[in-house]
């Protein structure tokens, strides 16, 4: 063997990484760089790097692990003067209902006596468990971004009673004087759960009724594929149903806002009918909706956000009416199908407009670079 050949103690220099750079080569002190010529002090300093390192990756770990399911702050109070609560962060990889209704312990047992009245910014972020979500009357304040990207949330469900929240086929609305006025969180996987119903499945009436839903839409889910579309793709029922209806989606003719990351990462939505009474597209609205097909934003529209549009990648066709005036930076990125933005207003026009950085969809099959804008040019009828 090779290793018979050298000596113990340069035996133990093969697994030093420093000798495996060059493993023909003794390492020896160079006493020209003095003190920094040792190789016992770089060793030192390799190994002392090394297991900085891996204490503070075993450090974040843990705490990961160790996160509180429910984090809830004392913020302000009622109208009574009794003492409000915040919903500041949830983490749990198990639970498919979250009930936001008291401050909980980590058992979920509510302490009644402190009701919750506000959900934070991002309290609820990137959860792949959670099915449902109960929303109490006296959540009267729920932050644009408080729900984000949970992937297989279905339906989101307001109490009759709250003041400021309502939810319409599991779909949650902030509302004025009864009626919506913005549309705040699309869960992801809501056209499945319309699909289900459509299938003979009933709602859950409450958060202590969700056990037969489940395991009657598990069983729709495990159905063999019967159908076969013109994709040449099989299909069961409740994935026919989804795709061939429920992957539209209309927006209710009250909204003119929609919410900051509403639809974003929802890969089931094929279509999306817009009201003409809608304002605003806010940021990261359909992030990744990359099977929207088309999108024909209104004449009402004067403002879309950052990212609004990014990553749909089917889309084929923008046009921007005369009424939008603002568009955010990166508002139509990996548009990858547009071959030309349409812009109903003339060039002189668009300089009067503000218009974020890297706004347009680019080319990627060579180089980076914008894709081509035409303007004065007038909506296709349909």
């Amino acid at each position: 063997m090779a290793n018979e050949k050298i000596p113990l103690c340069e035996q133990e220099l093969l697994y030093d990484p420093m000798f495996a750079k060059n493993p023909n080569e003794i390492l020896k002190d160079n006493p020209e760089k003095g003190i920094f010529g040792k190789v016992a002090l770089k060793k030192a300093i390799f190994i002392i790097v090394l297991i900085f390192f891996i204490s503070l990756s075993m450090y974040f770990s843990f705490r990961t692990v160790s996160k509180d399911v429910y984090t809830f702050e004392e913020n302000g109070t009622f109208s009574d003067g009794s003492p409000a609560f915040m919903l500041s962060e949830y983490h749990s990889d198990s639970k498919r209902v979250l009930v936001i209704d008291f401050v909980r312990d980590e058992s979920d047992v509510p302490d009644e006596t402190k009701p919750i009245k506000e959900v934070q910014k991002f309290a609820v972020n990137c959860n792949e468990s959670l099915t449902f979500i109960y929303i109490s009357d006296t959540v009267d304040t729920i932050d644009p971004k408080a729900f984000y990207t949970c992937k297989n949330l279905k339906a989101i469900f307001v109490d009759e009673n709250n003041p400021n929240y309502m939810s319409i086929d599991g779909v949650l609305y902030r509302k004025e004087n009864g009626v919506p006025v913005e549309i705040m969180m699309f869960p992801n996987k809501n056209p499945e759960y319309r699909a289900a119903l459509s299938l003979g499945l009933e709602a859950p009436t409450d958060h202590r009724t969700y056990g037969s839903f489940f395991l009657h839409y598990e069983a729709l889910e495990k159905e063999q594929p019967t159908e076969t579309d013109s994709d040449n793709g099989e299909r069961n029922r409740l994935n026919a149903a989804t795709y061939e209806t429920y992957s539209a989606f209309t927006i209710p003719e009250t909204v003119t806002l929609i919410n900051q990351l509403c639809f974003a990462n929802t890969e089931s939505l094929r279509f999306i009918t817009f009201n003409d009474n809608i304002t605003e597209i806010g940021n990261l609205a359909f992030f990744k909706c990359k099977n929207i097909e088309e999108i024909n934003i209104p004449d009402s529209v004067i403002t879309i956000g950052t990212d609004a549009f990014s990553g749909c990648e089917k889309i084929t066709d923008i046009f921007i009416p005369a009424s939008v005036k603002t568009i955010g930076h990166h508002a139509f990125y990996d548009c990858k199908n547009v071959s030309v933005v349409r812009m109903e207003c003339s060039e002189e026009e668009a300089k009067e407009m503000e218009l974020g950085s890297a706004w347009l969809p680019e080319k990627r099959k060579v180089i980076m670079r914008p894709i081509g804008v035409s303007y004065n040019e007038e909506r296709e009828v349909k």
